[in-house]
C-alpha cells in the first residue's frame, strides 16, 4: 500500500475492532448532526444575508440553495434510521461517509467565506472571521464523537482560516487568527478528553452488558438448577408444586377438573442394590423418555425424586379415560429396558400409578397430592403394576385409619394389647421347636381390630416402636414359662429394623428378661430390608451379636429374594402361604417347593411352610423334603395359658406312643424262637 493510501486510510477509515463502540459513535452522532445542520445552515444563511447587497449573487445564493436541501433530507434520515437494525459494516459505512461530508461541508465553507471576505466593509469581514470561528467550534462540537471528521473540519476550516487572517496586514485580523487557534484548539483539546472518556464509557458499558448477560446466563441455570431434574431434565419436585398450585388458582373458580398423579417404578431399588446406581439411572433415564413420548405437551410430568415421578393433566377426560391412560403408561415401561454392558442386555420392572381428581378428591395442594398418593401405595398393595384412581372407598379406608390411629393413641395399650401363639412343629419328631408371636388388640370401643390394620396404622401414626415394645415384653414374659428347648419367632416392622433408637430398646427388654437370646428367632421380611438395606443389616448384627436368630418372613414374594438370602445373615426362610394354596393341584408350585427345599439344604438353612391347613398338603410337603411345618392343620394361635395346655398334650402323646412302640417290640426270648423255627 503507499503512502498516498496509507494516509487516506488513516483519516477515513473506520476501525473495526470495536463494533459497539462504532454503534455507540454513530448513535450520538445521529442526534448531533441535525443540530450541526442547523448551526452551519443559520451561519451560511446569516452571512450570505449580510453580504447580499455587496457580494455577486451567485456567490451570496448558490451555496445556501445547495446544501439547504441536502442538510435537511440527511437530517431527517439520521433521525428515522433505525440504528439496531443496522448491521457493523453498515454502521463503519456511514460513519465513512460522515468523514467524506466532513471534507466536501468543510472546503466549501472555507472556500466560500474566503471568497466572500473581499466584499462589502469592515464589518463584513469582521463577520467572515467570527463565521470561520463559530462554524468550526460548533461543527467540532457537535463532531467529537467522530474524531477524525472533527479533525477535519479543524484542518480545513480553523486552520486555513487562522493562516488567512495572520497572513493580513491588519494586527486585529492577526489577532483574530490567534483567537481562531486558541478556540478551536481548546475545543480540539477537550475534544481528545471526552472521546478518551466516551470510550471508556462504552468499554465499561459493553463489560456492564457482558456481566448482565453472564447473569443472565447464570440466572438461567440456576432457574433450571432449581427447576428442572439434573439427571432427566423433567421438571423437578418444585417446579410440580409450582405448577399444581398454579393450576389450582385457575380451577379452585370454575370447579374445572383436572387431575394429579403419582407413579412409582416397582422393583427400582432392587435394581440399584443388584446393578449399582449407574444402571439405575440409565434406567430412571428411559423411562423420562418413554413418558416424554406418551404425554402431551398440556400434561405435567416431574421427577418427585427417586422412583417417583409426578403427574399433573390439566384437561381430563372421564374416570375410565384416565385410568386407561394410567395403564397405557404402566404398559410402555413394562417393556424391558436395554442396558449397555450387561450380559443378557436388558432389565424388566414395572410402575404403578395412583390419580387424585380436583374438586372430588379434594381441593387444596397438598390433599390431592395426599390422595393421589395414597391410591399409588393402594394400588401396590392390591393391585401392583397398573392405574388406580382415588374413590369413596379409598376415602372410607382412610378414615377407618384415622379412626384407629385416633384410638391407639387414646388406648391403654398395656392392658389391650396381648399375644398369641401359633406353633410351629418339626414332623420329623411331631414335636413343637418354636412358637410365633402374634399381635391381637382388644378395644372396648372398636372390639377386635385386625393385626394387619392396626399394625399398619401404628406405623403410620409413629407409634410402632411403642406397640413393639409392649408386645415383646409381654412376649418374653409368656415365653420365660416355657420349657426351655421351646423357643419363639417375634416379628419386626420396617420401622423397627431401620431404628437403631428402637433396636437399643428391644436388646434392654430382652437384657432385662429371664430368656437366654438363643431362644429369640426374629422374622423380618424382605420389604423390611429394602426399604433401607444398610441401615436393617446394621439392626440384624446387633441383635445376632447378642446371640439371637434372624428369619426371612414371606419368602418368595419379594423381586430379588435370591440376592438377600445371600447377603443377610439368616437361619430361617418362611416360605409364603401363597403356596400352599394350591400346591395339590399345581406341578408347577410343586417344583418351585421342591427347589426351594434343595435351596434351604445347601445353605443349611430351616425352611418353615406357613399355611398348612391339610393332610393332603403336609404329605406333599413332607415328600419335598420340607418337615418343619406351621398352619391350622397343627393349631390356630393360642393364647398364653393354651400353650403349656398345647405343650403337655404332645408330650403326653409323645410317650404314650413310645409306650406303644415299646410293646409292640417283641422280648429276646420270642426273637430266638423265632429265629430257630426260620432256620428249620
Amino acid at each position: 500500500m503507499s503512502i498516498k493510501n496509507k494516509i487516506i486510510n488513516f483519516i477515513f477509515e473506520i476501525q473495526e475492532t470495536n463494533p459497539e463502540l462504532n454503534r455507540a459513535r454513530y448513535k450520538a452522532l445521529s442526534k448531533q448532526i441535525p443540530l450541526m445542520y442547523a448551526i452551519v445552515m443559520i451561519n451560511i444563511i446569516t452571512m450570505a444575508y449580510i453580504h447580499f447587497e455587496y457580494a455577486p449573487y451567485y456567490m451570496t445564493i448558490a451555496l445556501p440553495i445547495i446544501l439547504t436541501p441536502i442538510t435537511i433530507l440527511r437530517s431527517i434520515l439520521l433521525i428515522k434510521s433505525d440504528i439496531d437494525a443496522l448491521d457493523n459494516d453498515a454502521i463503519r459505512s456511514r460513519l465513512r461517509t460522515i468523514n467524506y461530508l466532513a471534507v466536501i461541508i468543510g472546503g466549501m465553507c472555507i472556500v466560500w467565506s474566503i471568497s466572500l471576505f473581499e466584499y462589502g466593509n469592515a464589518y463584513t469581514q469582521g463577520y467572515v472571521a467570527f463565521f470561520m470561528c463559530l462554524t468550526s467550534i460548533g461543527v467540532i462540537t457537535c463532531l467529537m464523537h467522530l474524531q477524525q471528521a472533527a479533525m477535519i473540519i479543524a484542518a480545513i476550516v480553523a486552520i486555513p482560516g487562522s493562516i488567512f487572517f495572520g497572513i493580513s496586514d491588519q494586527p486585529i485580523y492577526n489577532a483574530i487568527a490567534i483567537d481562531i487557534l486558541l478556540a478551536v484548539g481548546i475545543i480540539v483539546f477537550i475534544m481528545f478528553r471526552y472521546s478518551v472518556d466516551f470510550t471508556r464509557l462504552i468499554e465499561n458499558q459493553q463489560k456492564m452488558e457482558k456481566q448482565t448477560r453472564l447473569m443472565e446466563i447464570l440466572n438461567a441455570k440456576n432457574e433450571q438448577l432449581a427447576n428442572l431434574d439434573s439427571l432427566t431434565t423433567l421438571p423437578n419436585r418444585r417446579c410440580f408444586f409450582y405448577e399444581l398450585n398454579d393450576i389450582l388458582q385457575t380451577h379452585i373458580t370454575t370447579k374445572e377438573p383436572f387431575v394429579v398423579g403419582m407413579l412409582d417404578l416397582d422393583g427400582f431399588k432392587q435394581i440399584n442394590d443388584l446393578f449399582g446406581h449407574a444402571v439405575g439411572d440409565q434406567i430412571l433415564l428411559d423411562t423420562s423418555i418413554r413418558l416424554r413420548q406418551l404425554l402431551d405437551d398440556n400434561v405435567l410430568i416431574a421427577r418427585l425424586g427417586g422412583d417417583e415421578f409426578g403427574i399433573i393433566i390439566p384437561h381430563p377426560g372421564s374416570e375410565q379415560d384416565i385410568i386407561d391412560f394410567g395403564n397405557t403408561i404402566c404398559r410402555a415401561l413394562k417393556r424391558p429396558f436395554k442396558m449397555n454392558g450387561m450380559k443378557k442386555g436388558t432389565i424388566k420392572i414395572s410402575c404403578t400409578v395412583g390419580f387424585a381428581s380436583f374438586p372430588s378428591a379434594g381441593e387444596t395442594a397438598s390433599l390431592l397430592f395426599e390422595r393421589a398418593d395414597y391410591a399409588l401405595c393402594y394400588s401396590k398393595q392390591n393391585s401392583k403394576g397398573s392405574a388406580v384412581m382415588f374413590s369413596n372407598e379409598h376415602e372410607t379406608l382412610i378414615r377407618e385409619v384415622s379412626t384407629i390411629a385416633h384410638h391407639l393413641k387414646e388406648a391403654n395399650l398395656n392392658k389391650e394389647l396381648s399375644v398369641v401363639f401359633q406353633p410351629i412343629i418339626d414332623t420329623n419328631t411331631e414335636r413343637t421347636i418354636c412358637l410365633e408371636s402374634l399381635a391381637r388388640w382388644d378395644n372396648p370401643t372398636l372390639g377386635r381390630t385386625p393385626p394387619d390394620i392396626f399394625i399398619k396404622s401404628a406405623e403410620q401414626s409413629g407409634m410402632i416402636n411403642q406397640l413393639t415394645s409392649i408386645l415383646f415384653t409381654k412376649t418374653l414374659q409368656a415365653v420365660a414359662r416355657w420349657p426351655k428347648h421351646i423357643n419363639v419367632s417375634f416379628n419386626l416392622s420396617t420401622f423397627d429394623l431401620c431404628s437403631q433408637a428402637a433396636i437399643i430398646d428391644i436388646i434392654n427388654i430382652l437384657e432385662h428378661s429371664n430368656v437366654p437370646a438363643e431362644r429369640i428367632i426374629f422374622e423380618v421380611t424382605e420389604t423390611a430390608v429394602m426399604e433401607n438395606f444398610d441401615r436393617a443389616l446394621e439392626g440384624i448384627n446387633m441383635l445376632r451379636d447378642l446371640g439371637c436368630k434372624i428369619a426371612l418372613d414371606d419368602f418368595g414374594t419379594g423381586f430379588s429374594s435370591l440376592s438377600y438370602i445371600q447377603h443377610l445373615p439368616i437361619e430361617r426362610l418362611k416360605i409364603d402361604r401363597s403356596f400352599t394354596l394350591n400346591i395339590e393341584t399345581c406341578s408347577a408350585t410343586r417344583n418351585i417347593l421342591r427347589t426351594i427345599a434343595d435351596l434351604c439344604y445347601n445353605l443349611k438353612l430351616e425352611g418353615i411352610v406357613e399355611g398348612v391347613e391339610t393332610k393332603q398338603q403336609l404329605d406333599i410337603l413332607t415328600d419335598l423334603g420340607l418337615n418343619i411345618i406351621q398352619g391350622y392343620y397343627f393349631s390356630k394361635p393360642l393364647p398364653e395359658e393354651g400353650v403349656l395346655k398345647f405343650l403337655e398334650d404332645e408330650k403326653a402323646r409323645a410317650e404314650a406312643s413310645d409306650s406303644t412302640l415299646a410293646n409292640s417290640i417283641p422280648d429276646s426270648e420270642e426273637t430266638d424262637y423265632a429265629l430257630s423255627k426260620v432256620q428249620h
